[in-house]
């Protein structure tokens, strides 16, 4: 998509040059029609480019493919600390988790029709990670939200999810798992499948140390 905003930039460009070169020639006519072709396609490229700053905040969905592993351990009584590996990257991220359960939250984009038929691939962006107390207690210690991804400009997310002509084009849906306990040493895996988000639960039992080379 960012090719396509550099071509009709570049498209804008030529534009000029000939509304200036037509109104220099006193062809007035000519020249505002080819001032008028130049804003349109800079106005296009200017959406497009923004739009592709956004949708570069997302990843493309790989069924069967974990996008991230979560880590809890006991600070304190009622306390956590999460460490959150994106995957396939291996970005990381840690906070404190006050209260006994966590959730994690995911934006997705299904496109459809022409954006579809021109090969556009599912998308997600992890969106927030919460923790609150046990269920059915109103009792400290209370619970957190992060935000897991800094939205700046343009939310194609927000625009789709609210615009009729954007829902022409693709579907935004939120995804997230169920309310989990927190443990100390739990570790889990997160999986995007279609429309849901799921939780894996490792065995750290199963992980097995390669001997070290002499």
């Amino acid at each position: 998509m960012r090719g396509v905003a550099i071509t009709l930039a570049c498209f804008a460009l030529i534009a000029v040059l000939l509304a200036w070169s037509r109104w220099i020639a006193r062809r007035r006519l000519a020249s505002l029609g080819h001032a008028t072709l130049a804003g349109a396609c800079a106005v296009v490229a200017a959406f497009l480019w923004v739009v592709t700053d956004d949708l570069a905040g997302f990843d493309p969905v790989r069924p069967g493919v974990a996008i991230a592993e979560l880590h809890f351990n006991a600070t304190g009584p009622g306390n956590y600390r999460a460490t959150l590996i994106r995957l396939p990257m291996g970005g990381v991220q840690v906070f404190a988790m006050p209260g006994e359960r966590w959730r994690i939250e995911a934006r997705t984009l299904q496109w459809t029709g022409l954006a579809r038929s021109l090969g556009a691939r599912p998308v997600y962006r992890l969106q927030q990670l919460e923790s609150s107390p046990a269920a059915g207690t109103a009792a400290p210690p209370a619970g957190r939200r992060y935000a897991l991804t800094d939205v700046a400009g343009v939310d194609v997310w927000a625009r789709v999810r609210s615009s009729a002509l954007g829902s022409r084009y693709a579907r935004a849906d939120v995804v997230e798992v169920p309310w989990q306990p927190m443990t100390d040493g739990a570790e889990f895996t997160v999986t995007i499948e279609g429309d849901r988000l799921l939780i894996e639960r490792i065995d750290v039992s199963d992980r097995v140390l390669a001997p070290l080379s002499r």
